[in-house]
């Protein structure tokens, strides 16, 4: 039988990664990123309700993770992104400066718009499954897939015909 440590590294394991992108994806700073996480952690270690199944608890941990990042985002002493700017200034690989420019401009993008781009891109997660995580309707979560594709293809316009 499993011991809590166990359980708790193999969750870690499993989630950490994909909640660290949606925290840095709407923060643009990694010790945000980390905060977010660790308090994710605390409180799935603490406090989280019983899951039905592992689709649940994944949805779960992305619903805090979002909720964490609205109050960091709502906080008063908010750091700028000098982080990301530093990182872009610093590497002059092209592939590395459109991949960088791609992030911030789905960072930039509302909210609701790039946590169902980026459930939808980088987590590969169907429109059923964002719907369930989000609470959402599919239809929902198609209109802010639109909506956020077009927002994101007038920003990257410039890397059309590359």
């Amino acid at each position: 039988m499993k011991n809590i440590d166990d359980i708790f590294r193999e969750k870690y394991e499993r989630y950490s990664k994909m909640l660290f992108r949606i925290a840095f994806l709407h923060l643009g700073n990694t010790y945000d990123a980390e905060d977010v996480l660790q308090n994710v952690f605390m409180k799935l270690l603490y406090s989280a309700p019983r899951f039905s199944d592992e689709e649940h608890e994944k949805a779960w941990l992305i619903r805090v993770t979002q909720n964490h990042c609205k109050n960091v985002l709502k906080s008063s002493s908010r750091r700028n992104n000098s982080e990301l700017n530093e990182e872009l200034s610093q590497d002059k690989v092209s592939d590395l400066s459109k991949a960088m420019d791609i992030s911030l401009k789905i960072k930039a993008l509302p909210a609701n718009y790039k946590t169902a781009i980026y459930l939808y891109y980088y987590e590969d997660l169907t429109t059923e499954q964002i719907s369930k995580i989000l609470k959402i309707s599919q239809s929902a979560v198609k209109m802010r897939l639109k909506r956020g594709r077009e927002l994101l293809k007038s920003e990257l316009e410039e890397y059309r015909y590359e």
